[in-house]
């Protein structure tokens, strides 16, 4: 099939991005001509990849949103192809993958923990009435044949926003690369934790992600405090500004606790020299992390609003935070996982749960879908 994907633009640290790397990877291996529209994206062009530059307005995000949108729908009109994949908020898909989730259910999240006067300027903000806007004619006016959701999950909360018939939302999990993020990965265990500064005997937790605020960052420094006696040290791997957190460590008393490496190459090496990965988040589709940390051999504790809790089973390889802006049910999960570890090995059990999820499965599923449209 000749396949066009959009995505606005690669980010060498987004969790999305590394999955559609490896899905396009996985599609030219099987035979597929993949054409990237997109307005950044580090792709070595073959006689079955080809990269297509979108025009985009910069400054304001909302020029952004809105130049992407429009360039997009007039690019498109003037191709052929037997499937328009979208993982963007686009005009013209036949099959949108809603990798960021509904932003109204983000929104009425993040509003509950919010002020009066910040909940008024988020309400007002025209980029957010503007990524509003592009949802509500995605799920309301047939602008894509065939969505994509990312969990069972996401699929209720299309339902339940937007009226959209059960009929036209497919879920299909995450893929990971099982050779990249692989046990294995713990030979970088020592290198990793002496660049930190960390001992390898220390009980190292791993946070990572960019969208600190939707990813529940606050709520875990604000654990800390509570496991002082395990020996615990966080990792926070991810593009953001970090001086407000840096603050909250400070005030909290645990700022010796906690290591800001930003955003980095090889984010496998810092999966190999943790021992857990946690990630209280507030709102999640999925979360590749989910996977990247259960194939490295990680126990993975998550929240019960994010997808990606779907796939894990507590006290076999993680737990699951109903609360995360509850720092004491964050501390007593992780109490837990460390008592379990000491009884079983979590990290067993959580490879062999990743490798369900391959790239070749979801692949499968995807092309299944696009078969069924184009008769192929």
């Amino acid at each position: 099939m000749k396949i066009a994907i959009i995505r606005k633009k690669y980010n060498p640290y987004g969790g999305a991005e590394r999955y559609l790397q490896g899905l396009i990877r996985q599609l030219t291996e099987e035979g597929h001509e993949i054409h990237i529209y997109a307005n950044i994206w580090p792709l070595h062009e073959t006689d079955k990849t080809s990269f297509h530059k979108v025009p985009m307005i910069g400054a304001l995000s909302i020029l952004k949103v809105w130049s992407f949108t429009i360039a997009t729908w007039f690019m498109m009109r003037k191709e052929s192809f037997d499937i328009i994949f979208g993982n963007e908020r686009v005009l013209i898909q036949d099959v949108y993958r809603v990798a960021d989730g509904c932003h109204k259910g983000w929104l009425s999240v993040r509003l509950k923990h919010l002020g009066f006067w910040r909940r008024m300027s988020v309400r007002l903000n025209p980029l957010h009435l503007s990524i509003l806007l592009l949802d509500w004619l995605i799920f309301t006016k047939n602008r894509s044949q065939i969505l994509i959701a990312l969990s069972r999950q996401g699929k209720q909360e299309i339902i339940r926003l937007y009226n959209v018939s059960p009929d036209n939302i497919h879920v299909i999990y995450n893929g990971v690369d099982l050779q990249r993020f692989h046990p294995r990965n713990k030979q970088y265990r020592d290198e990793v934790r002496k660049e930190l500064g960390i001992s390898t005997k220390d009980n190292l937790l791993l946070f990572v992600g960019t969208g600190f605020e939707r990813k529940g960052l606050k709520f875990l420094i604000s654990a800390l405090p509570h496991l002082k006696d395990q020996d615990i040290r966080l990792c926070v791997v991810g593009r953001g500004n970090t001086s407000s957190y840096r603050k909250l460590a400070r005030h909290l008393g645990v700022e010796e606790l906690v290591y800001f490496p930003g955003a980095v190459d090889g984010a496998e090496k810092y999966y190999g020299a943790a021992d857990i990965l946690v990630f209280p988040t507030l709102y999640e589709p999925f979360g590749n992390v989910h996977l990247e940390a259960l194939a490295t051999g990680l126990p993975v504790i998550t929240s019960s609003l994010s997808g990606g809790s779907e796939i894990i089973t507590p006290g076999g390889d993680g737990a699951v935070i109903e609360d995360p802006a509850n720092p004491l049910e964050i501390a007593e999960k992780v109490r837990d996982v460390i008592k379990r570890m000491n009884e079983i090995d979590m990290g067993m059990e959580a490879r062999k749960k990743a490798e369900y999820f391959t790239l070749e499965r979801t692949v499968n599923e995807l092309t299944y879908i696009f078969s069924k449209i184009t008769n192929k």
